[in-house]
C-alpha cells in the first residue's frame, strides 16, 4: 500500500471532517434553540422546581392536618 497516496490527501480528509463537524454542530444549535421546541424546554427545565413545590405543599399539608389531629385528641 502506498501510504504517501495518503499523506496526499490527509489535509483534504480533515477538511472535510471540520466541514461535517461545524454542520453538525450548526445543526445541533439550530435544534436545540428552535422556536417549536422553546416550550417543551422551558417546561423541562422548570420540572425540577415543580416537583419541589409539590413536595412542600404535601409537607405543609400534612403538617396542617397533623395539627388539626393533634388538636381532636
Amino acid at each position: 500500500m502506498d501510504f504517501s497516496a495518503l499523506e496526499a490527501i490527509k489535509p483534504t480528509l480533515i477538511g472535510y471532517q471540520t466541514l461535517l463537524l461545524f454542520v453538525m454542530f450548526i445543526g445541533l444549535v439550530w435544534w436545540a434553540y428552535g422556536r417549536r421546541r422553546k416550550d417543551k424546554f422551558d417546561a423541562i427545565a422548570h420540572s425540577i422546581f415543580d416537583e419541589d413545590e409539590e413536595k412542600l405543599s404535601s409537607a405543609s399539608l400534612r403538617t396542617e392536618q397533623d395539627r388539626a389531629g393533634a388538636n381532636k385528641e
